[in-house]
């Protein structure tokens, strides 16, 4: 998943657009195929429209700076990481979690997804959610409110609990109590997590993510003598992220 991240950063400097601003006050976006020594340059737009202009014609050429100017409607994908802070004299007060979500973003500001991750509790869990969000403001930089849901599964084996047994009785004389040692088997849990955040552009199609939420989760066990138990966490979620459209 970290790898990810990498990847993303790396397709964010392909990305990147070339600006010729023309001394009529027209501005091409896209990619400069050409430049010759004569000033003449050639241009393709993002519709593969090839575009030619004097040196007389053009006023300057830089790389583009609008950076994520509007929502770019279509797949995307996400790559965050962050904690689940809790109670401090917890055992488990702030567990690392880091998640993958892909997913389709609407013109209606919209967007839905599905991911997995892994997250480090009493044992490690892979969490498989849905993911739906929903952005204020369609440029610039974009607050965004929305909800994951889905199940955590346990991908370790718990350690076994050790009980107390019956004190036998025998003749009047009572013995000391029994220990057993019962296996036990993690069985995972529903989750939910609401949260609101923003996004902030590093490039045309690259994106920091910064989200906070409230994260409720069941972890149910059950032992080998058919007794369930429930652990239930009340967490906060800061997740930061990059997003690649």
């Amino acid at each position: 998943m970290a790898l990810l991240f990498l990847v993303n950063l790396s397709f964010a400097r392909k990305g990147k657009k070339d600006v010729v601003y023309l001394k009529n006050g027209g501005v091409i976006n896209g990619q400069i195929i050409s430049s010759l020594p004569s000033g003449q340059v050639k241009i393709k737009t993002k519709d593969n429209s090839l575009w030619v202009f004097e040196a007389s014609q053009i006023d300057s050429i830089s790389k583009s700076t609008s950076m994520f100017n509007q929502i770019r409607t279509g797949y995307f994908n996400l790559t965050e990481a962050g904690i689940l802070a809790g109670n401090s004299n917890n055992k488990y007060a702030t567990p690392f979690s880091m998640m993958n979500i892909s997913g389709w973003q609407f013109k209606n500001h919209f967007s839905i997804g599905a991911g997995a991750g892994v997250e480090f509790f009493s044992e490690t869990y892979l969490p498989v959610v849905a993911d739906i969000r929903y952005y204020l403001k369609s440029q610039g930089l974009k607050p965004f409110f929305g909800i994951q849901g889905g199940y955590s599964f346990s991908l370790d084996k718990p350690d076994k609990q050790y009980v107390y047994g019956a004190y036998p009785y025998d003749s009047n004389i009572w013995r000391n109590p029994t220990v057993d040692a019962l296996e036990i088997k993690a069985k995972g849990g529903f989750l939910v997590n609401p949260f609101v955040g923003f996004s902030t552009p590093l490039g045309e199609n690259l994106a920091l993510t910064f989200s906070a939420g409230y994260r409720i989760m069941r972890q149910r066990y059950s032992r080998e003598d058919h007794y369930l138990i429930d652990i239930d966490y009340n967490r906060l979620s800061l997740k930061i992220g990059l997003i690649f459209q």
